[in-house]
């Protein structure tokens, strides 16, 4: 099976290392790469996303939007600086996952077996 990504991050180097990440793993496909929330949540609405990377930090976007988003019917892997502990009361669900900045493939490999039971793939 393949699981459609979004990935939303308002720092373009991250954007484009986690689109080199989805490209290399043969079981995702990006859908959409955006820099805003509002561009993807109809695509998760629509049920056109299965995984969305999402930056906590996100400019404009308060900690209290962000707890609202990830309450939408997703996977979400939060990529952001802060560690796993300051992002916990960010309701955090059981089809969430935590990338640290700055993630290696290896740690996103991980990451995606462990929200994503079933999604193996070998890292050369």
């Amino acid at each position: 099976m393949q699981y459609r990504c979004a990935i939303v991050d308002d720092e373009p180097l991250a954007l484009d290392i986690l689109e080199s990440y989805i490209q290399r793993t043969s079981y995702l496909k990006l859908v959409k790469k955006a820099s805003e929330l509002k561009t993807i949540e109809n695509l998760i609405a629509e049920r056109k996303v299965d995984v969305v990377f999402l930056d906590v930090n996100l400019r404009g976007n308060t900690r209290d939007i962000i707890a609202q988003f990830l309450q939408k019917d997703c996977v979400f892997i939060l990529v952001t600086a802060y560690s796993s502990r300051e992002v916990e009361n960010l309701c955090w669900k059981e089809k969430q996952g935590y990338l640290g900045k700055p993630a290696s493939y290896k740690k996103f490999v991980d990451e995606m077996e462990r929200v994503i039971p079933g999604a193996k793939i070998a890292i050369t």
